[in-house]
């Protein structure tokens, strides 16, 4: 009777740390969490601009970045606005973002930035309805996300697309 009761504590104690060792893995997980988010933010008198931000908890490593305009990508920001408004921007100002930045918990990049004037309400105007932007990210444990600026969430992809496919980040 000893040696069974010995038995089913020693059973249980293994069971009780496999479960302990599961929950510390998902809780480290957890702690190293990107969470990225998309924007644009313009008013009259203003420039134009389009940031990305890491509002998780863990560093984001970039692993692609489109900008899609009418379901097509574009190769440039100058291309973007070129198709928006009808011509390009001098004034343009721009961050590179794409395969290998890492963005770090609370930090944010601005993407793009159109001086204060009539190009940039066009492009804002445009924007709204032709253009979005869509960012595949992974965490320090290669979980990774597709974060596309028109969904409220990022969704879980096994891998992040490979950056030679014209159809990258479609659905």
């Amino acid at each position: 009777m000893l040696s069974i009761a010995a038995g089913v504590a020693a059973v249980t104690a293994v069971v009780v740390s496999l479960y302990q060792t599961a929950l510390a893995r998902k809780q480290l997980r957890a702690s190293a969490w990107p969470y990225l988010a998309q924007s644009n933010s313009f008013t009259l008198g203003s420039p134009y601009t389009r940031t990305v931000s890491n509002e998780g908890v863990g560093p984001a490593r970039v692993r692609g970045f489109r900008v899609i305009i009418d379901g097509r990508p574009v190769s440039t920001w100058d291309d973007a606005v070129k198709t928006l408004t009808g011509s390009g921007e001098p004034g343009l100002v721009y961050s590179s973002f794409g395969r290998g930045v890492v963005l770090p918990p609370g930090a944010s990049r601005t993407l793009l930035t159109l001086p204060p004037g009539p190009r940039a309400e066009r492009f804002w105007l445009a924007a709204q309805t032709r253009m979005h932007t869509v960012t595949c990210y992974c965490s320090v444990y290669d979980e990774c996300w597709i974060a596309d600026s028109r969904k409220d969430e990022p969704r879980a992809v096994s891998a992040c697309p490979k950056a030679e496919t014209r159809a990258d980040f479609q659905e």
